[in-house]
């Protein structure tokens, strides 16, 4: 499963008796920011200090991550990564949170209907068709605290948006959380994981913090 499709699972769960987002809000960074991590990965995406390019612009396969791909490519400027996560959230949050919730049905996870209220709110109405793709997904994420398990690169990846995204309080019990924060910066800083994908990891979290610190650009 994507990053981006885990993270929206999260987020509904987080979201239990809620139906909407703010376009521009903190969750709304973080997809994009998730699904940028994922077009690294697959190394669709390179991060040259700050700044963000296309090395290879074939389809990923996926709708939300070629969509991703074909804005940053078809772009005329070569922007610094958190500029990249305020366009994504700003202009486009509709359409890639409409994308991931269509792979989530196409998946047959869940079913979904969107609705759009005065431009400023995207809405929708879901039903979980597999409720126990999510539970596996919480059992995965607990068992990487509980039995000091070591997550593959995209669960890590996930869990590094906890403390942006605040999702910690879906998956992990109060008092626990702070050992399971301590435990993620450790993965991050000293992992068993390829340099340079803890490097974007690190990258990534500090241009969600700059993109939400500096709000609308210019």
């Amino acid at each position: 499963m994507l990053i981006c499709e885990s993270f929206l699972l999260l987020i509904l769960e987080k979201w239990k008796h809620r139906n909407s987002i703010a376009l521009g809000s903190y969750d709304s960074k973080c997809l994009p920011g998730a699904g940028i991590m994922d077009l690294i990965l697959r190394e669709n995406l390179l991060l040259e200090g700050k700044k963000l390019r296309v090395i290879d612009t074939n389809s990923t396969g996926d709708e939300s991550l070629d969509e991703i791909l074909a804005i940053i490519k078809d772009s005329k400027k070569i922007r610094k990564l958190y500029r990249w996560v305020e366009r994504l959230s700003y202009y486009h949050s509709i359409q890639l949170y409409t994308l991931v919730f269509k792979s989530l049905e196409s998946q047959g996870i869940l079913k979904f209907e969107k609705r759009v209220t005065a431009k400023i709110f995207y809405k929708w109405r879901y039903d979980f068709t597999r409720p126990e793709v999510i539970q596996l997904l919480l059992e995965r994420i607990q068992k990487v605290f509980s039995d000091n398990l070591d997550p593959d690169i995209e669960l890590l990846c996930l869990l590094s948006l906890f403390k942006i995204s605040k999702l910690i309080k879906v998956c992990i019990s109060k008092e626990y959380r702070k050992i399971a924060k301590y435990r993620i910066e450790e993965l991050v800083r000293v992992g068993n994981y390829d340099p340079s994908h803890l490097e974007m990891i690190v990258k990534t979290r500090r241009a969600l913090r700059d993109a939400m610190r500096e709000g609308i650009w210019a």
